[in-house]
């Protein structure tokens, strides 16, 4: 049950709260005083769609908050364990940011959570019923959630088993389709990969040796002009007029009497000396480079045309190198493998297809069963609930035509009415007035009502299309649910907010710079003075009627 309402800088709200309590709650007003914004609010913070321009001209973000007791809705405290979040005794609070960059942020206890999750929490809490919500009853599509949802926990738990199995079922068609394409081009198929098997095969790839056959080829390509390097520096070092190997020497000779004279002297010695061996050393290697210089024009026609074999199979399998062609094999021979195993899995895809059909099947028969009891059930109650809203006599009948099976069973359901005794069943979608549609839709709710433990209801301006003693007993049927559930009901029609257990007023004022709405609760006198203004007038008569009006209640 809704506690207490915040709501901060919301339309033209900058900032209000409001508490509630049990029964039915009315909300009444001027047209255009900002009843709808309420209902936006609540909607808001039940996860409804984030709108920046709910939020108030010169702000750059909005809050709602609600206090909620959960006294009558002990299925939060297992989702709180569930989701691993505190629990503050029987209290829990919602809140709800938006931006103007169109982020919002949603908050249980204090704690962000994504919407997704967040909304798991609110369907547990409150049910609302929008102004043209009863326009959905024209669309026949709408009548199987509408009498599913009259359903018990068993008949909600066979809605999530059917919505498994036929998930279930649909993925291995997808799986058997597959295979069977595959099957049918398996032929064709299996030789174009034998043909890149043997290609790729033959090809003998080295992951890498591109890059290797690119510095040979280098080498090779260059080879006179290594050659000329090669024998300069070997001149220069070791072989030539005056080499440095031979300097380095006799340098060392000309400190080697005097080393011992100095320890300095000793130093530079025993460097030359190194420099010495190094030179010589790199005379030596220069050689045998020299020596093992290969100019083989063989060798250089195998490396260009290697690699123009690793680029013409680089282009066929879409620029790849040798690692990935490599790789391009395996994964060929690895589907080749499988293709020659897909009679067996066309087998199994076969089997397991055709259980997962059966699992449905049987599914779907257990939910037909229980929704022809159900229907049978649903017709009952709510030939009882439009007696009592002054359509006594109306005949009410679900049907149950097949359709094509899916995630919501073998069945689709139609709902038929005859308003008046001796005429046939009709679809409800052609005959129903405005006035008929909201009260068949308050019938639903009624009965759901009696179900479903969601605690709080909100019906937003239900009365639409009705007056006179229809009115009357719109209220009377809002205020036996009161009875049962929290409600809350945004109404223009003087009958229904006479009967309510707590009445808001909803009005704007402007104070010189801006416009605001606020909402004030009413009793006594004041509730007088807003029913008399429903009547139509703020006289004495008006207001003696008023007062009979609530006598009444």
């Amino acid at each position: 049950m809704l506690v207490s309402l915040s709501i901060r800088n919301i339309a033209l709200m900058d900032e209000m709260q409001v508490e509630f309590s049990k029964g039915l709650h009315v909300l009444t007003g001027e047209t255009g005083a900002g009843k709808s914004i309420i209902v936006d609010a609540i909607s808001l913070l039940l996860g409804g769609r984030a709108q920046k321009e709910l939020i108030r001209n010169g702000c750059d973000k909005a809050r709602v908050e609600g206090v909620f007791d959960l006294s009558d809705c002990p299925g939060i405290h297992a989702l709180l364990q569930q989701q691993e979040l505190d629990e503050n005794g029987e209290e829990l609070i919602l809140s709800r940011d938006i931006t103007l960059q169109g982020r919002s942020s949603c908050r249980v206890n204090g704690a962000l959570m994504p919407l997704a999750q967040y909304q798991l929490f609110t369907a547990l809490l409150m049910d609302i019923h929008g102004q043209h919500e009863h326009q959905s009853l024209m669309d026949e599509k709408r009548h199987l959630g509408y009498l599913d949802a009259s359903g018990d926990e068993n008949h909600q738990a066979l809605l999530k088993t059917i919505h498994a199995h036929s998930a279930a079922w649909k993925e291995s068609k997808s799986a058997l389709e597959k295979l069977k394409k595959q099957s049918a081009q398996a032929a064709e198929r299996t030789e174009l990969l034998r043909l890149r098997q043997k290609e790729l095969k033959n090809a003998k790839l080295v992951p890498g040796e591109e890059e290797d056959l690119s510095r040979e080829r280098d080498r090779y390509r260059n080879v006179e002009k290594i050659e000329s390097g090669l024998r300069a520096a070997f001149d220069a070092v070791y072989d030539g007029m005056n080499p440095a190997a031979e300097a380095l020497r006799e340098a060392v000779n000309a400190l080697s009497p005097i080393e011992n004279l100095d320890d300095e002297y000793a130093a530079l010695r025993a460097r030359l000396d190194g420099l010495y061996y190094e030179a010589e050393d790199i005379g030596l290697t220069l050689r045998d480079l020299l020596r093992n210089l290969d100019s083989d024009p063989d060798r250089l026609e195998f490396i260009q045309a290697r690699l123009d074999l690793i680029r013409r199979l680089s282009r066929k399998y879409g620029g790849a190198d040798t690692k990935e062609m490599v790789k391009k094999l395996t994964e060929i021979e690895e589907e080749l493998s499988a293709m020659e195993n897909i009679d067996d899995l066309l087998d199994e895809a076969v089997k397991k297809e055709k259980a997962a059909a059966q699992q449905y099947q049987k599914t779907a028969q257990q939910l037909t069963l229980a929704r022809r009891a159900l229907a049978h059930k649903f017709e009952k109650e709510m030939e009882i609930q439009l007696r009592d809203l002054n359509m006594a006599g109306t005949k009410f009948q679900v049907s149950l035509p097949l359709c094509p099976p899916g995630p919501l069973g073998n069945e689709t359901a139609a709902f038929q009415i005859a308003p008046n005794r001796g005429e046939e069943m009709q679809p409800l979608s052609k005959i129903a007035s405005g006035g008929e549609l909201s009260r068949l839709m308050l019938a639903i709710k009624s009965v759901a009502a009696k179900r479903d433990g969601v605690p709080s209801m909100i019906f937003d301006e239900i009365d639409t299309g009705i007056s006179g003693r229809a009115a009357q007993v719109v209220g009377e049927k809002m205020a036996a649910i009161g009875r049962e559930r929290q409600v809350l009901c945004v109404t223009h029609l003087q009958q229904i907010a006479a009967l309510a257990d707590h009445h808001f007023l909803v009005e704007k004022s402007f104070d010189g710079e801006r416009t605001r709405t606020r909402l004030t609760p009413l009793t006594g006198e004041s509730r007088v003075a807003e029913i008399a203004r429903m009547l139509g007038g703020e006289d004495e008569s008006a207001k003696a009627h008023a007062r009979e009006m609530l006598k009444i209640k």
